[in-house]
């Protein structure tokens, strides 16, 4: 977003792995099938991009209402081969904040180098109309406020870039970073909130595994 200041969040990241429950960081849900290659689950996610009208110094978008992170949920297919892991996961907002549905497909190859492993991957992110007009649309109401332009976007798909690593040290502990690099549809770049192409996410944390 224009002028926004970046987001830095601590979190404790739980993770958990069963017969059939299990929990990934901010995504907790039940395995429907799941074998040595192939798995299938259904869960919850807390996601989505979020604007603070009181964080920019673009005084036009200082008036825009602010766009809130929600809850997901998630149906979640994953395959690991000799070739690589891929996945695809449907995801729709159930807070009834944009109402949209999100499409993610990826695939990273992991490379071992003793106690280190780095994944690098790509994927493709498609998000429907609702959910970008939610997230980066100006309504009319906005527009005579803001003396922005009214901008209600259609779908999109971002391509992305991913690399992962972690490294094992001592009995259980492991230090942990990764992000990704994101080219935002043309339906995100076009939008009068936004001034780049592209968005970096990143993470870095320590794990202790028992």
């Amino acid at each position: 977003y224009k002028g926004h200041d970046d987001a830095y969040l601590p979190f404790p990241v739980i993770s958990y792995e069963g017969e059939r429950f299990f929990m990934r960081g901010p995504s907790a849900g039940l395995h429907i099938w799941k074998d040595e290659l192939q798995e299938l689950s259904v869960g919850v996610s807390y996601a989505g991009p979020h604007f603070d009208n009181g964080k920019t110094d673009d005084k036009r978008l200082n008036t825009l209402k602010d766009r809130h992170p929600t809850m997901t949920v998630d149906l979640h297919y994953a395959l690991r081969t000799a070739y690589g892991e891929g996945g695809i996961t449907l995801s729709q907002d159930v807070l009834g904040n944009s109402e949209g549905l999100v499409a993610d497909a990826r695939y990273k190859y992991p490379l071992e180098f003793g106690a280190l492993t780095v994944s690098p991957g790509l994927g493709l992110r498609w998000e429907s109309e609702k959910q970008i007009r939610y997230y980066y649309g100006v309504s009319s109401r906005e527009a005579r406020r803001s003396g922005l332009e009214k901008y209600r976007p259609g779908s999109g798909v971002s391509p992305y870039l991913s690399l992962e690593a972690g490294y094992g040290f001592a009995e259980s502990w492991s230090v942990l970073a990764g992000g990704r690099l994101i080219f935002l549809s043309d339906k995100i770049q076009d939008s009068p909130m936004v001034d780049d192409s592209k968005q970096v996410e990143a993470y870095c944390g320590i794990a202790y595994s028992f």
